[in-house]
């Protein structure tokens, strides 16, 4: 602690930004440095200082010393409130109570304030700039010898305003007003905390419909082969069982030697680029024959063009001895072969 500021504090109920307030400063061997008068709004930029005492006015609070039985340091409190239930004029509730550590003969001093007064009052300061490090009712911040307990300090600074504090105070961590920063910054982490969660179980979420759609597509695949195991690769099963009723229905139900039409559709469909440009037909041996007439624009990359006729169950071929002719045949279909007499 390089300096301290100490404060002698107006009545709590009247403290504002333009309170007058008297303060002492003093190096860390107790040599003053500076002393004054400043509105509160203005002390904090013209005196910089991180230790501050804010000496309470009198009347403000209630110093006393009570006798309690030896008691461990958790139930010290509560003995504490009960000794100052019968002597307070408010309700324990409503009050900011302290004390100090209880003497080997039983005795500790209390201390007490309004809550509401000392809160708005502790606000006001921090808001100011002024970091409170303690609050000292008046009978606790004088020399023992003081003959004018009851007057406050004032100045010009003098013996009154350089004695000891004890080392604790009514500006206890509990009651430190929570600056309007740290509460954003509080509400921030828990929406930080609350997208979090919402994001993971998104991401659960999504992992599941992941799963069930793998399931769903692996189940399809296993009733097409299932039902038309004729198929050799599935790659878009519903398409391909698709076609595959449709090439039963056209047939009668079953796939016949007459596959002319059914293999004429899928071949349109995957030759969908030459609609208008066929220049013939023909169907012999189970294969279907193209050719195409100029002026069409078929796809860069022909593995589109296999990868559509598989969906179909279709093999598609391209001519390399004639231009612009494609054969087609059902997969798995080989053409028949001539007989001799």
């Amino acid at each position: 602690m390089k300096s301290r500021l100490r404060l002698a504090l107006p009545p709590l109920a009247e403290i504002t930004p333009e309170s007058i307030m008297a303060f002492a400063l003093f190096d860390r061997d107790g040599r003053l440095l500076r002393s004054g008068e400043l509105p509160l709004g203005q002390l904090a930029q013209a005196v910089p200082v991180d230790y501050v005492q804010a000496i309470l006015h009198p009347g403000d609070a209630i110093a006393v010393t009570v006798q309690l039985p030896p008691l461990p340091a958790k139930r010290l409190d509560a003995a504490v409130q009960a000794s100052v239930e019968p002597m307070a004029l408010s309700a324990i509730a409503d009050l900011c109570i302290a004390h100090g550590p209880r003497a080997a003969d039983g005795s500790t001093t209390v201390a007490w304030t309004g809550r509401h007064a000392l809160l708005e009052a502790w606000r006001q300061l921090d808001s100011a700039g002024l970091k409170l490090a303690a609050i000292v009712p008046l009978a606790l911040a004088l020399p023992g010898s003081d003959p004018h307990p009851s007057r406050p300090l004032t100045l010009p600074v003098d013996s009154r305003w350089q004695a000891p504090l004890p080392r604790w105070s009514l500006a206890r961590p509990e009651w430190r007003p929570t600056s309007q920063m740290h509460r954003w910054r509080g509400a921030a982490l828990w929406a930080g905390a609350a997208a979090l969660l919402w994001l993971l179980g998104l991401q659960i979420y999504a992992a599941q419909l992941r799963g069930e759609a793998h399931a769903l597509q692996t189940s399809t695949e296993q009733a097409v082969r299932t039902a038309f195991p004729s198929i050799p690769v599935i790659i878009d099963p519903v398409q391909q069982a698709r076609s595959q009723r449709d090439l039963l229905r056209l047939a009668g139900g079953t796939a016949g030697a007459d596959d002319f039409m059914p293999l004429a559709l899928g071949a349109a469909k995957v030759l969908n680029f030459a609609d208008g440009h066929v220049a013939s037909l023909r169907y012999q041996n189970k294969k279907l024959t193209l050719v195409l007439a100029k002026g069409y624009t078929p796809p860069s990359d022909e593995a589109v063009l296999h990868q559509a006729a598989a969906v179909q169950s279709l093999q598609l071929e391209k001519d390399d001895g004639a231009a612009h002719t494609w054969h087609f045949q059902r997969v798995n279909s080989q053409p028949a072969r001539e007989t001799r007499p």
